[in-house]
C-alpha cells in the first residue's frame, strides 16, 4: 500500500501524531517511527508517561540520540496529563508505545473523548513479539492499527486476530534500518556475551557460562572477552564472577566486564553470544556474526523462537571454540530484516486518518 495522497486536513498538511511511551527503548522505538513520517511542520510529538518506572531524563536523551528528538525536551506526563492533552491538542493519532495495562487504559480512554472527535490509536508491539501472543493482542484490542516489525509477525498477527474476531490492522515497519556499523581503524579482536537481567538464573548456570567464557579467553590470547551488562546490570552473573576470581577459579584479568549501551561494542566485535532476544537482533543488524546458546534452555520466554530457522543456535562448545554465525538470508527477510519498501504502516496510518476525518472509522 502506497502512502494515501488525498488525506488532507482544514489547514492542510500531514496528521499530526502524539507518541506516547513509557521506557527509555519505547521512547527510541516512537521516535524511530515519528521519523518515519514526513516531515509535518512540528505537528508530531512525543511524551513519556509517568509511572512507578519511570525512565530519568539522561536515560531518556541517551535513547534518542540519533533520532529526530535528539536534544530536545521531552515531557514527563501522568495519564490524567496525557488524556488532557488529547483531548486539548487533539491530534489525528496517538501511537501508544507503553506496558499493556497503559495501552489498554490510554486506548480506551483516547477512543471515548467526544463524539465528533475521535483520534486513530496505533500500538507497536515488543521486540521481539513471537509466537504470537493472545495477550498483546487483548492489550491492543481497542488499537486500529497494531505495528509490528517484521514479514512474520504481520502474517501470525494478522491470522490471530481473526480468529480472535479483532478488526485492528496490522501493518510493517523496520526496526533496525538504522543501526549501522561505524568504520574502525582497529581490528575486530573483541568477542562480546551480552547478558540480560535474570538470565542464566542461578550460580551454577553463571559459573557454566564464565567458565566458557574464561576457558575462551585462556585459549585465544589475541582476542578480548567482553562480558557486558548492559546499562541495567546483572547482580547475580557479577557476583558469581567475583566469587569465582576470589576462589582463585578464575584470574580476575582474564574478562573485560562493561556496561554501557551494546552498540558501543559493535565496532570491533569479531562475534557475540547472548541467550537470545534483542541483543543477537542488534549484532545482526550491525552484521556482526552471532550466536544463540542453548545450553540453558530453548523457549519462547527468552525471546528465542524468531531465531528458529536462522541457523545461528549452538552451546557454549561453539562459544569455546569461537563458532559465530552469520543468518541465512531469506530468514532475515522474513524476520526482521525486510527491506525498507515494504513498510506499508504509514500507508495503514495515513488511511485511518483519512477514514477518521470523514467520520467513517
Amino acid at each position: 500500500m502506497s502512502l494515501v495522497p488525498t488525506w488532507s486536513r482544514a489547514a492542510g498538511g500531514t496528521p499530526a501524531v502524539l507518541a506516547i511511551a513509557d521506557s527509555a527503548p519505547r521512547a527510541r522505538l516512537s521516535a524511530l517511527m515519528l521519523g518515519d513520517l514526513p516531515d509535518s511542520g512540528g505537528a508530531m510529538g512525543l511524551a513519556v508517561l509517568r509511572s512507578a518506572d519511570t525512565p530519568s531524563p539522561a536515560q531518556i536523551r541517551a535513547a534518542l540520540e540519533g533520532t529526530r528528538h535528539a536534544g530536545r525536551r521531552i515531557p514527563l506526563l501522568t495519564i490524567g496529563q496525557v488524556r488532557r492533552l488529547i483531548r486539548r491538542r487533539r491530534p489525528d493519532a496517538v501511537l501508544l508505545n507503553c506496558s499493556g495495562a497503559h495501552i489498554e487504559a490510554l486506548s480506551w480512554s483516547s477512543r471515548s473523548f467526544l463524539r465528533r472527535y475521535r483520534p486513530v490509536v496505533a500500538s507497536a508491539l515488543p521486540v521481539p513479539a513471537l509466537p504470537a501472543s493472545e495477550g498483546e493482542w487483548m492489550h491492543r484490542s481497542r488499537v486500529d492499527l497494531v505495528v509490528a516489525h517484521s514479514h512474520r509477525e504481520v502474517d501470525e498477527y494478522t491470522t490471530l486476530g481473526e480468529k480472535l474476531g479483532l478488526k485492528g490492522r496490522v501493518g510493517l515497519a523496520s526496526l533496525f534500518s538504522e543501526l549501522q556499523v561505524r568504520s574502525t581503524q582497529g581490528s575486530r579482536n573483541r568477542i562480546v556475551f551480552a547478558a540480560r537481567p535474570g538470565q542464566p538464573a542461578g550460580a551454577l548456570g553463571c559459573e557454566a557460562l564464565l567458565s566458557a567464557l574464561t576457558e575462551l579467553a585462556a585459549d585465544r590470547r589475541d582476542l578480548e572477552v567482553v562480558l557486558h551488562v548492559g546499562e541495567e546490570g546483572h547482580p547475580e552473573l557479577t557476583q558469581t564472577w567475583e566469587s569465582m576470581v576470589a576462589a582463585g577459579r578464575a584470574p580476575r584479568g582474564a574478562l573485560v566486564v562493561e556496561s554501557g549501551p551494546l552498540h558501543d561494542q559493535f565496532e570491533r566485535a569479531r562475534g557475540l553470544a547472548a541467550l537470545g532476544s534483542l541483543p543477537v537482533l542488534e549484532a545482526i543488524a550491525a552484521r556482526v556474526p552471532s550466536l544463540v546458546l542453548t545450553d540453558f534452555g530453548v523457549g519462547w520466554d527468552q525471546g528465542n523462537t524468531v531465531f528458529e530457522g536462522s541457523g545461528l543456535f549452538g552451546d557454549l562448545k561453539d562459544l569455546r571454540a569461537c563458532r559465530f554465525h552469520k543468518p541465512n538470508r531469506s530468514w532475515g527477510e522474513h524476520n526482521h530484516f525486510h527491506p525498507t519498501s515494504d513498510d506499508d504502516w504509514a500507508a495503514h496510518l495515513y488511511d485511518l486518518c483519512g477514514r477518521a476525518t470523514r467520520g467513517s472509522l
